[in-house]
């Protein structure tokens, strides 16, 4: 990592030149707290170097570490710039790229959050459309456990460029059990489409392939990860309506390029496959929405995929984040909100309380999966006779447990967020819990949190 930074030291300009000044020139700059917060809001956009290229022409490097509410002992302002980086960049992703919780915490503040904000952006993964029967990949049921049936060795070679081209019958042996034929948008697509017809949805960036958020009439949607709607062929590029392999695609056979002679070129739908760049509508969006966002859901995935998991961190620090899910995403940390549980549960509640559904409209009971539990908590009858969605705090206090919320019961060094504390029995949680488990995570972090790209 050293040689890396001393090969790109150019950044800040000359090695002797920023020693001397630092041997000579204490910090003149007081910063104000808006520049700290812009600071910070610009370490999470542009990644170590490109902070570097922008504000080293205006500061010293010394002056930087004041930056971030981290003076530097005056036991090394004598340091050789080969030093200083080093120590430099450990500040910058711990105290510039990381983010703290507002304070949001409550059921009730997502509500006002909701009504009150004008730039909502929704981030969609596959849990937003497993209850209209699309298997989802990463859970223990998903796509991604059955590697033994596939002869794989590595879940992620199922959505593989290489390998695809390599084997494409092993994508074409379950492709037909994510095709989009007759699906139908689930409660959770339908809370997009009211936030839109409310005006407030800036946008939708779905990870999913399915297109039922087209299905449910939502106009503002990006497409991350593209979609069976065409297909091209991944030799020559022909492209082709998806239907136009559709037949294949319930048959479970490869389909070829008509135009290749010999079947030399495989037909693939236009899905981004691992080694496969993201469509450019998805960088040119998100460029405009993130100077305007005003709040942040993200529903239904893992964000485990690059770079629509980066979303997370390249919006404002002030911007409220709410996360939607079966479980909280230790890997991901301070959602303001975890509304924890189907997300059809969850959000069919949401739109109740918010009054954005006719009062008769009833909340459907759904059955628990296995493995997962059910808050025990009081039924609520409204006055038209419906039920309310139940939930209860978890232990955590911006934790809140729905129908169908997966909840662990060890809470391991490195998941601050974790339900369980088993060194905690009485189930209280101080500030200084938290405290310590962060410490943990920032020496657990130190290399795996690089730059953002």
């Amino acid at each position: 990592m050293l040689n890396r930074d001393l090969e790109c030291q150019s950044a800040i300009g000359n090695t002797d030149q920023q020693s001397e000044e630092n041997e000579t020139k204490e910090p003149i700059t007081t910063f104000t707290s808006t520049q700290k917060d812009t600071a910070k809001d610009d370490a999470r956009v542009l990644g170590f170097w490109g902070f570097l290229n922008k504000y080293s022409p205006h500061y010293t490097l010394y002056e930087l570490f004041d930056l971030f509410d981290s003076p530097l002992p005056s036991e090394l302002s004598n340091a050789p710039l080969e030093e200083l980086l080093p120590i430099f960049k450990s500040v910058f992703l711990h105290k510039g790229v990381k983010r703290e919780r507002l304070n949001h915490s409550t059921v009730q503040d997502a509500i006002s959050l909701i009504k009150n904000a004008k730039n909502i952006v929704v981030l969609t993964g596959a849990g937003v459309s497993v209850s209209c029967g699309i298997p989802d990949f990463r859970s223990e049921n998903g796509i991604y456990s059955r590697l033994q049936e596939f002869e794989l060795s590595d879940p992620q070679e199922m959505f593989d460029l290489e390998y695809f081209k390599f084997r494409p019958e092993t994508f074409y042996s379950f492709a037909n059990e994510i095709y989009p034929s007759n699906f139908k948008p689930s409660p959770s697509h339908k809370f997009i489409k009211v936030l839109e017809e409310k005006g407030k949805l800036l946008r939708n960036y779905t990870q999913n392939i399915d297109t039922l958020e087209n299905v449910a009439g939502i106009k503002r949607v990006v497409q991350c990860h593209g979609s069976f709607a065409t297909a091209k062929c991944v030799q020559c590029k022909y492209q082709v309506p998806g239907t136009s392999i559709e037949p294949e695609i319930f048959a479970k056979k490869v389909p070829y390029c008509p135009k290749c002679p010999d079947e030399s070129g495989v037909m693939k739908p236009d899905i981004v496959f691992f080694g496969e760049n993201l469509p450019s509508v998805f960088h040119d969006s998100w460029a405009e929405d993130r100077k305007v966002v005003d709040l942040l859901i993200v529903m239904g995935s893992s964000l485990k995929v690059a770079p629509v998991a980066d979303v997370k961190d390249r919006i404002p620090i002030g911007v409220p984040q709410i996360l939607i899910n079966m479980e909280s995403l230790p890997h991901m940390e301070r959602f303001d909100i975890h509304l924890l549980g189907y997300c059809d549960t969850i959000t069919t509640h949401l739109l109740e309380e918010l009054d954005w559904i006719p009062k008769s409209h009833p909340t459907k009971s759904m059955k628990t999966l296995p493995g997962l539990i059910s808050p025990p908590s009081p039924k609520k009858i409204k006055d038209d006779g419906s039920v309310k969605a139940k939930y209860q705090q978890g232990r955590l206090p911006w934790h809140w447990l729905f129908d169908g919320a997966k909840v662990h019961d060890v809470r391991s060094d490195c998941e601050s967020e974790d339900e369980s504390d088993m060194s905690n029995p009485e189930g209280d949680y101080s500030e200084s819990d938290e405290s310590e488990v962060l410490k943990l995570q920032d020496v657990l972090d130190n290399d795996s949190t690089a730059e953002i790209v």
